[in-house]
């Protein structure tokens, strides 16, 4: 039980890498407790749980960091060396592209927000970190290309294929 880990004075720091639906509640338990939390991807699965959470972190005063690992990966660390130096001169434009090598279960997307809040969420924030500034436009599409049992899923759910563009 979570819980127990929440109450035990000898525990500082949790890390949350339960089902994404369950992450804003946790990180508000937690934060509340006094814990400061290394949590998977995302922090809620739609808007008002971030904001929520959020609010609650940082009354509490804690540190918290969501594992987006891509910022650690040596490859992506070079292309962010190479934009920060001037080395490729001003990026007007990148392409990232990422793939599983199957689609999630039916369970697990239900569960995880689909695919642009548990897989797109990597893309957009690399390009984020990569140039150094927030969107000021992004422009998203789904479809389902590849799992006829995701399809059957309700709005955005329902995709296992999908393209954002954003605009710094």
């Amino acid at each position: 039980n979570y819980k127990d880990i929440l109450t035990d004075s000898s525990i500082g720091a949790v890390w949350i890498c339960s089902p994404s639906d369950t992450h804003a509640q946790i990180i508000k338990e937690a934060a509340q407790a006094g814990k400061h939390i290394f949590c998977e991807k995302p922090v809620a699965t739609d808007l008002a749980g971030v904001d929520d959470a959020l609010s609650v972190v940082d009354k509490s005063g804690i540190k918290m960091m969501l594992a987006f690992q891509r910022r650690f990966d040596p490859n992506f660390m070079r292309i962010k060396k190479s934009v920060v130096s001037g080395e490729i001169g001003k990026p007007i434009s990148g392409k990232l592209i990422s793939r599983d090598p199957a689609p999630p279960p039916v369970e697990y997307t239900k569960q995880s927000g689909g695919i642009f809040k548990d897989m797109a969420i990597h893309d957009l924030d690399m390009s984020r970190f990569l140039i150094g500034a927030e969107p000021t436009e992004i422009f998203a599409i789904g479809s389902n290309q590849v799992d006829p049992r995701i399809a059957s899923l309700e709005g955005p759910l329902a995709y296992d294929t999908a393209l954002t563009v954003v605009t710094f």
